[in-house]
């Protein structure tokens, strides 16, 4: 039961994020509220302010919806393969379900200013390229290369150690460092933001979308650096590294949130009074008010046009590309829950050849040769074992895994039928089992292969 409420807690809080983040498009900044751009003078119409309110009650209603979704589905007494199935199309919802009240204002709001013909006459002049040239304050290099090398020394560590396994899988730590640092580089269109004439106004919100953008990818890179010691950490700690990963993770949305929110509360306050002759209006570049769509603009990335984020431009092909394989993989990923299901439906075995011992599960196949074996025991109890890389379900443990009484293991059992053989082979030591309970019966017929006496080949359990 416990894993169940860790997997839930570890996205439920993406229900009160989403409601927060949308509702506080509702306020103007820019002079757009919900993706839609009005003049100042109508910014308190009772038309618009109509919209907006049925808006947050249809949003508020459906984060609910969520809420209560997941309380019930955490509790139903389901296998985990089952449970990351239901626990994926969750999340699917919850990622779609809040945006419809959105798509819905915005349609509304757009209809509301064509009927009043509140649409700028200028909606043309979108950008300051003056100031949009103007030298900026930057992240040092250094910064992003201390990261790099932080982030590389538990991949050193391990491979020192001689776990060829472990140190792969912590080059995930310096692999993101850089992909942050390529997109602090290059993943953002380096354009002003123009409101209205102010140009003191487009130089103060310029600045200020730069500096969050910069701390955005700094702080990125930190975590990543400090996830893989988290990493190297549970490797023989699992308990005090999953902590330590909370903690960094929990710190890095803190963190991230509060500089969104902080951004948009500063845009909220700078043109609070802009729009009263001339302002920006590109809503006919902007479907849905989410998404940026402009043949006349070269960028790929392009920054929205309220808060941090960016995105693609999809009138470019390679656009077009990215949001696909986006929506590709939200649809696709409850997938991988089913893929689990049939992980933990597949049963463990253990073949004796003439050969070879044989453990297998669905797609992976353990061969050891006989020649190799250096000793083979039947262990009564299952030793006290943690992941280091592979999968861990009620029914099958397998992959790499560690032991302080045994070492690092190669293991493939199904933990809840014994007993199990632990057998040395060369420089590995595998943990095996089946099962249907038959590891005694390989295990008589293994020891008097190996004592030089016939057996009759294929013998399994």
């Amino acid at each position: 039961m416990i894993w169940k409420v860790i997997l839930w807690v570890s996205v439920i809080w993406l229900v009160p994020l989403m409601y927060f983040f949308l509702k506080n498009e509702a306020k103007f900044k820019k002079n757009i509220a919900v993706g839609v751009t009005f003049p100042y003078a109508e910014h308190r119409h009772p038309d618009i302010l109509a919209l907006l309110a049925r808006f947050k009650r249809e949003l508020g209603w459906a984060c609910l919806a969520l809420l209560v979704l997941a309380a019930v589905l955490m509790f139903l007494p389901v296998s985990f393969g089952v449970m990351m199935t239901i626990w994926l199309v969750w999340v699917d919802l919850c990622i779609v379900l809040p945006v419809a009240p959105y798509v819905k204002c915005n349609k509304a709001l757009k209809a509301l200013k064509r009927e009043r013909g509140w649409s700028s006459t200028r909606r043309q002049a979108v950008a300051d390229l003056t100031m949009a040239a103007q030298p900026e304050k930057k992240a040092s290099p250094a910064t992003f290369v201390l990261a790099l090398v932080v982030s590389a020394l538990p991949v050193w560590w391990a491979l020192g150690g001689g776990d060829v396994t472990e140190g792969l899988a912590l080059l995930v730590g310096p692999a993101c460092v850089a992909l942050f640092w390529v997109c602090y580089r290059w993943a953002f269109r380096r354009k002003a933001e123009v409101v209205d004439e102010d140009e003191d106004l487009t130089a103060a919100l310029t600045r200020l979308r730069r500096r969050a953008w910069r701390r955005c990818w700094v702080w990125g890179v930190w975590f990543m650096a400090l996830l893989s010691w988290a990493m190297l950490l549970s490797f023989d700690r699992p308990i005090l590294g999953l902590i330590l990963t909370l903690l960094l993770s929990a710190a890095l949305v803190a963190s991230m949130v509060g500089l969104e929110f902080r951004l948009r509360k500063l845009q909220e306050k700078l043109t609070a009074g802009s729009g009263r002759d001339f302002y920006v209006d590109e809503d006919d570049k902007w479907l849905w008010g989410m998404f940026y769509y402009d043949p006349d603009d070269s960028h790929l990335m392009v920054n929205a046009r309220v808060g941090l984020n960016a995105t693609v431009n999809l009138a470019r092909p390679a656009g077009k590309v990215i949001m696909f394989l986006t929506a590709a993989l939200l649809l696709l990923m409850p997938l991988a829950g089913v893929w689990l299901m049939g992980e933990e439906r597949a049963p463990v075995t253990l073949t004796l050849t003439d050969t070879a011992l044989v453990a297998g599960h669905a797609s992976t196949r353990y061969e050891i040769s006989l020649e190799d074996i250096q000793s083979v025991e039947l262990l009564e109890e299952l030793p006290d074992i943690r992941r280091v890389a592979g999968t861990a379900m009620d029914t099958v443990d397998k992959g790499r895994w560690r032991s302080d009484q045994y070492g690092t293991l190669t293991a493939c059992l199904d933990p809840r039928t014994g007993p199990w053989l632990l057998v040395r082979a060369g420089e590995t030591t595998y943990l095996v089992g089946s099962g249907d309970g038959g590891a005694g019966e390989v295990y008589a017929a293994l020891k008097t292969l190996l004592d030089g006496q016939t057996v009759p080949a294929g013998q399994s359990g």
